[in-house]
């Protein structure tokens, strides 16, 4: 983890950005792209302020099953917080996807945006099952747009976003979606009677897992070989070699640090395109090998950090099977993937480039 603020820098040359979302840090998007690069920029005379215009608690209820009218309260006071919001004009403002899970007019996007961050494909709308009936009351691709048109540098977590955004946007950057590998135990790879696989991620992703799982059933037949364990996954089947734990900021470290191997399912569409392969780089800061689909940026993630390229139930099977067997095949891969990240996915070797991006739309 990075120190505290720079003892050298003057208190004038010290920057303050004020960054926003509607969504906590309990959700990976503010909170990998935003938040934990805080202490981070520090060290480079940047104070970066994160708020969200929803509580951990408020955005718990909203993706529980629970009562409409109240989860429509919450949305609604969610809405009323970002249309209050008064701003000192001489701070840089950072939004990170939108202010407000619903259009605020006239405050969502605000008049003055120094710098929009991005990392999934708003730009197509909500497309999943799940939130596809409400996609016109959010309208989250007409306003992603707006955003893009008004800020003065967009930041998008990968190429495809980028390329997109370049159509609407004066100022476009990649920032990857980064982790701190120095604060991710290892795993310690050997031997093993039954094989730990392990998927970490949110209820709005689980549905992926879905298509690997008759791979678990079909390898665990004669005689369990591989456990699976979800972190943070919505219900599952029930299944005598899968565990399902909740996900927790305390415990996530040491249960990435208890994976043999990562898995990333994901099919090929407009929107998960947009994935910037966070999971895969979790695997390889814990030393941790990774399997997974070969969608948008995961291509490269797996080309260059030793893990495998899945796309049919066959290859699902074969990979996971060579890595089960062997240990030390185990242990070389992660230790490349644990490479990868610490060259090109860390928080220590973009902090001083997004400094001083933040820099450049300050003046």
């Amino acid at each position: 983890m990075a120190s505290g603020p720079s003892l050298t820098a003057q208190a004038s040359d010290v920057l303050q950005v004020d960054a926003e979302s509607a969504y906590p840090t309990n959700t990976p998007g503010p909170r990998v792209r935003v938040a934990a690069y805080a202490p981070f920029l520090r060290d480079h005379a940047v104070l970066l302020r994160f708020t969200s215009h929803l509580s951990a608690s408020e955005y718990l209820v909203l993706g529980s099953s629970g009562n409409r009218v109240a989860k429509a309260r919450l949305v609604a006071a969610s809405a009323v917080r970002v249309a209050r919001k008064t701003r000192p004009i001489d701070t840089p403002l950072m939004v990170h996807r939108l202010l407000s899970l619903v259009p605020v007019p006239g405050r969502d996007p605000p008049a003055h945006v120094a710098v929009y961050d991005f990392d999934d494909a708003l730009f197509h709308g909500s497309i999943s099952s799940q939130n596809r009936s409400f996609r016109m009351l959010k309208r989250e691709s007409e306003r992603c747009h707006a955003y893009l048109r008004r800020a003065r540098l967009v930041l998008a977590g990968n190429a495809y976003l980028a390329s997109h955004a370049r159509g609407y946007a004066r100022h476009v950057e990649i920032l990857p979606s980064c982790v701190d590998p120095a604060s991710q135990p290892l795993r310690r790879h050997a031997d093993a009677e039954i094989v730990t696989v392990g998927w970490m991620g949110s209820p709005s992703t689980s549905a992926y897992l879905q298509t690997i799982l008759p791979v678990f059933a079909d390898l665990n037949r004669d005689r369990g070989r591989l456990k699976l364990v979800t972190v943070g996954a919505g219900p599952l089947p029930p299944e005598t070699w899968l565990q399902q734990l909740p996900w927790t900021g305390e415990s996530e470290a040491a249960l990435l640090a208890s994976f043999d191997i990562g898995v990333m399912p994901l099919p090929d569409n407009p929107w998960t395109r947009g994935k910037c392969g966070y999971k895969l780089l979790q695997y390889g800061a814990a030393g941790v090998p990774a399997i997974a689909d070969p969608v948008g940026v995961n291509r490269e993630i797996l080309a260059n950090g030793g893990g495998i390229a899945a796309c049919s139930s066959a290859e699902w099977k074969g990979a996971l099977e060579f890595f089960a067997a062997d240990s030390v095949a185990r242990r070389e891969a992660g230790l490349q993937g644990r490479g990868l990240v610490e060259r090109e996915y860390s928080y220590q070797r973009w902090a001083p480039e997004l400094a001083a991006m933040l820099r450049s739309v300050s003046t």
